[in-house]
């Protein structure tokens, strides 16, 4: 470069500079106070203080500057031993990153962040001056096995909780901002003189206003430090450093780099991240463990720090703990440690041959004192488990003590070996065991409130489980559940085998234990595993599938938990007996379930002491997802995420009530009734309807006429919907009967509302619920958009939930025995109330299964609207519940493409134009995202956007086995809301302003630049390089 031109570049950087600085100087002045000047260190001092910054001041070359070694001689800088960190304005992050660096650093002070001197910047030169920390940094400690070594357990806690400190100060301990560092790893947390943490590394931080939602920044890097869900989204939350932080605790436990792999025993090396994933269920990491540490680390102190460790790395930001609560985490963990003087240390079990004397032992005399020599007084029922006080070596606590019988040492030390890898709020704690003199007994935590069973058989007891108690115990236990079958990675599941609600204990809060776990056995995932021998556990509890077929599998304990769900509904035991009617013989719970669930004695199932306060689509949520869990066919039964997320929703009913449905919260509504309760004189009907005016019309089709009527005090003058039947039309008398007959027995907030029917002069008249929004169709073909375009992708999302869970209802709401098949979803058949929630209606072509027996598919001639039939069902006239995902996945992608079905639509120039379905299958792996509605085009979060076609492309496969089942497609749409939401601020309503913006022929873009996730960015190049033609919108 010539002298000219490099005195051109320093005029330039010298102005810019003079401005970025005195702009930095009044923010701090405006905002703190800070004086920046105040600061400021002379060139000259700084040249002095590193000999003219020679070689043997070095300390690094790290990209954008450089970091020297200085001794300040002056009293003015206190003779700091400082690192000089020099920014080269040659890197094009050396300016940005030095003023970025020094707005951050001069704003914050805290004991746990490298100290502040000063700065410079003179002419070209930029320098920030730091207090020099004497011990590096703790990648250095990790990197060298002499430094690592010195690191003790405690030394390693220390470490963390002075890190995690910093971090929380960054977060939450600022009045006017918050700061996200964006870069925490080993290598920006250096250690002083006493090994005392000190975070660094603050240039690419980002200082935001509090109650700023997000930012959007691309990640700087792809190290093996950065959250990956901040990877792909670009959306910088304080959870990005909860992320970065846990990456760096397992550093610390395992002695090992984040970048650095690493192999076990004959498998692949991998990086410690994939490694501390792959493992965490298998052996709780004992294989991972830095062996300098091993022997000097408490149980209980490890199982803290791993465990807030893994939580660190989730996947799901919502279960990543805050830095406050890690900070009290880490000071729990170092204080077990250091004050755990009666508690023996651990010796690491290896990962094939766990050693089971490496837990805490307890002397046989020690138990029969706490026990009082197993007296019949702490005794507790009729099991062999006794109530014992340790003595003070124990701290005086409380437990169970479980004698095993002598001839079941195989489930003794497989309920040793299970319990103590499991940590879970809902899993009963392992305290230890004896195993002297004959005696197997396990010591755990005592449940102060018994089993779920001892209530259900004392009815004082089962008086004071309220109906809201009886669910959350129904949740903890599924939960419980779920952390068993993903104890053992992802290939394998731990199955209890023995679940029941005497196995179910309580502590004082009421929260469900699961215990018992001797008989539990480890599965392959997929396969399941054949049992030869079949233990003889209590058989009203035990899979059916299972006791016919010896083939073990995850739904075995779904069945069961499914018998203590209706055990908690009805308030009796599964082995007891009862009569519904006076005139019938006794009958086991499960049988009675299957026999009266859904008809109208279902209210009979209902323990008397809790009917008056259910709330009616708890009840209904809860009774289908228990029967779901019932289901005589494996592929019905619903997976424990699903079972959770139902409960919940039935829970979340109950708490707070019902406000969507006509019907009144707290009666069973329709069940105690008859159809011909709800018959309406053909006189209120014309008075509602203005005599069937065409004032009132609303639309019309082969079956008839709707009018929008406005009913009388009998109907709780309620805006109605008349659906008059053309007494020559293609439904008929016997379809009038039959959708009758089925809208009066369904109760479901996303099935329209059944509220009379009128027979009157060969009159064939039902009265639904009115949807104030029309159907889902109307806002589709809307010419003029206003409509299509005022629904959001995350409204589209909740559109498609809402219709799944009514065909979820259908095909399960009434039993096995009565599904019900649609043969007609459509748009059209999907209306829309208030508040957007979808209503599957007209049922004047569906099917239901007889009632004597359940099958999977039904011979029909076939029925429903082309473009939306199962083609399999068209041509065959099989008819089966996965018509019905043919018809759904049709409208999901009608939903994305905002085009409906039946339309057609002309991609590339030269061709004819298609309808939807062929340009999805012709389009789908090579461009579907030119299908996208592009009024929401830029809206969309990639990860919803792939989520969402893959499962609706799954629901029109030509293969109906291949076709996801109901459950599968709200768990993947659910998720894709989900991914959605965290993408989009306030909750995902609000569009982008640059939302209109269109794929132009060259495959730019315009206007799209910061916006969150344009899909012509995100989504497969290619796909942008097509013209769109007269399809466009």
């Amino acid at each position: 470069m010539s002298f000219q031109g490099f005195d051109h570049i320093r005029m330039k950087l010298m102005s810019s500079s003079a401005l970025l600085l005195e702009d930095l100087r009044m923010k701090l002045m405006s905002s703190s106070g800070l004086r920046l000047e105040d600061l400021r260190i002379p060139f000259e001092e700084i040249r002095l203080a590193t000999k003219d910054f020679s070689k043997e001041n070095l300390i690094g070359v790290y990209g954008p500057y450089i970091v020297y070694k200085g001794q300040f001689t002056n009293k003015h800088l206190q003779y700091y031993t400082a690192a000089v960190k020099r920014f080269t304005f040659r890197h094009h992050e050396g300016q940005e990153g030095f003023f970025n660096e020094l707005n951050v650093i001069s704003r914050i002070h805290h004991e746990n962040i490298i100290s502040f001197i000063g700065y410079c910047q003179e002419d070209i030169e930029m320098i920030i001056v730091y207090k020099y920390a004497i011990n590096g940094t703790l990648g250095d400690h990790l990197r060298n096995p002499n430094k690592l070594l010195s690191l003790t357990w405690p030394q390693r806690l220390k470490i963390c909780l002075g890190a995690a400190k910093a971090i929380n100060y960054l977060h939450f301990g600022l009045e006017d901002c918050v700061v996200i560092h964006r870069n925490i790893k080993s290598d920006a947390i250096f250690l002083d003189e006493n090994l005392e943490a000190k975070i660094s590394s603050v240039r690419y931080s980002k200082v935001t206003d509090r109650n700023q939602q997000h930012i959007y920044e691309s990640a700087f890097s792809h190290n093996n430090y950065i959250d990956p869900i901040y990877q792909e989204s670009g959306i910088v939350k304080k959870e990005a450093d909860v992320y970065s932080f846990g990456v760096v605790m397992f550093e610390l436990l395992t002695g090992t780099l984040a970048y650095n792999a690493m192999k076990i025993g004959d498998g692949e090396p991998l990086l410690l991240i994939n490694l501390v994933r792959r493992y965490y269920h298998v052996d709780g990491l004992d294989t991972l463990i830095d062996r300098q540490i091993r022997d000097q680390t408490d149980r209980r102190s490890l199982d803290i720090f791993k465990e807030t460790a893994y939580r660190c790395i989730s996947y799901n930001l919502n279960d990543r703990p805050s830095m406050d609560r890690i900070v009290k985490r880490i000071t729990e963990a170092l204080d077990i440690h250091n004050h755990a003087a009666a508690a023996s240390t651990i010796a690491i079990r290896s990962h094939l041959h766990p050693n089971l004397e490496n837990l805490l032992i307890f002397p046989l005399e020690e138990i029969r004192l706490a026990t009082s020599d197993f007296s019949d007084e702490n005794r507790i029922g009729l099991s062999k488990v006794y109530k014992g006080q340790l003595s003070g070596r124990w701290e005086n606590r409380t437990a169970a003590f479980k004698r095993q019988l002598s001839q079941k040492k195989a489930e003794f030390r497989n309920a040793l070996q299970i319990m103590s890898n499991l940590r879970h709020e809902n899993i009963i704690q392992l305290i230890g065991y004896c195993d002297e003199e004959g005696q197997m007994i396990i010591v755990s935590n005592y449940a102060v409130n018994g089993s779920l069973m001892s209530h259900l058989e004392d009815e004082s007891r089962r008086r004071c489980l309220t109906w809201a108690q009886r669910l959350k115990i129904c949740i903890g236990a599924a939960r419980g559940l779920q952390h068993l079958q993903a104890s053992h990675g992802e290939d394998k599941i731990l199955v209890h085998r023995n679940f029941k609600s005497e196995n179910i204990l309580l502590d004082d809060n009421m929260e469900p234990m699961i215990s018992n776990l001797g008989s539990s056995i480890v599965v392959d995932r997929n396969k399941g595993q054949l049992v030869y021998a079949i233990p003889d556990f209590n058989p009203f509890y035990r899979d059916p599938i299972y006791q016919e077929s010896g083939i073990i599998k995850s739904e075995t304990d779904v069945y069961s938990l499914g018998v203590v769900l209706f055990e908690s509904l009805s308030g009796m035991r599964a082995l007891d007996r009862k009569a519904v009617e006076e005139d019938e013989e006794p009958q086991g719970l499960i049988n009675l379930v299957r026999r009266y669930s859904y008809d109208d004695r279902v209210v009979k199932l209902i323990d008397p002491v809790i009917k008056h306060q259910i709330d009616l689509r708890s009840f209904l949520i809860f009774k289908e997802i228990a029967s779901k869990c019932i289901s005589l066919n494996l592929k019905d039964r619903p997976s424990l995420n699903r079972i959770i997320k139902r409960l919940q929703e039935a829970l979340r009913v109950q708490e707070q009530g019902d406000a969507s449905t006509i019907t009144t919260p707290s009666q069973l509504s329709h069940q105690d009734k008859k159809l011909e309760d709800f018959r309406v004189p053909l006189k209120e009907i014309i008075e509602a309807t203005g005599n069937f005016s065409n004032k009132t019309w609303i639309g019309k089709g082969g079956f008839g006429v709707v009018y929008k009527g406005q009913s009388s005090k009998s109907w709780q003058n309620c805006t109605v919907a008349i659906k008059r039947l053309n007494s020559k039309g293609h439904q008929g008398k016997n379809g009038f009967q039959n959708e009758l007959n089925m809208m009066f027995r369904f109760h479901h907030h996303n099935i329209i509302n059944f509220i009379g029917y009128c027979d009157e002069d060969n009159e064939m008249i039902i009265v639904s619920e009115y949807a104030s929004n029309g159907s889902l169709e109307d806002y589709l073909a809307d010419v003029q958009m206003n409509k299509r375009r005022s629904l959001t992708w995350v409204e589209r999302l909740r559109i498609c939930i809402g219709a799944a869970q009514g065909l979820d209802y259908l095909h399960w709401g009434l039993g096995e025995n009565h599904r019900v098949i649609h043969r007609d979803i459509k748009s059209g058949n999907i209306l829309l109330d208030d508040n957007l929630e979808a209503k599957i209606c007209d049922f004047g072509l569906s099917k239901s299964g007889p009632k004597d027996k359940p099958q999977s598919k039904l011979y029909t001639k076939e029925a429903g609207t082309q473009y939306y039939i199962d083609p399999l069902y068209h041509e065959s006239g099989i008819l089966h519940k996965e018509s019905d995902v043919y018809s759904l996945g049709v409208v999901l992608f009608e939903m994305l493409s905002g085009m409906l079905a039946y339309y057609k639509r002309v991609i590339e120039k030269g061709e004819e134009g298609q309808f939807l379905i062929n340009l999805v299958r012709r389009y789908f792996d090579d461009g579907l995202d030119m299908l996208v509605d592009p009024s929401i085009k830029n809206e969309m979060d990639r990860r919803s956007f792939h989520t969402f076609k893959y499962v609706a492309y799954a629901c029109i496969s030509l293969n109906s086995k291949d076709r996801p089942t109901i459950d599968t497609i709200i768990d993947r749409l659910e998720e894709a809301l989900e991914f959605q939401r965290e993408s989009v601020p306030c909750g995902g309503t609000a569009r982008a302003p640059q939302a209109t913006a269109k794929v132009t022929g060259d495959g730019s873009d315009r206007g799209l630049g910061e916006n969150l996730c344009p899909l012509g960015e995100q989504l497969e190049p290619e796909a942008t390089e097509k013209v769109t033609g007269d399809g466009s919108d």
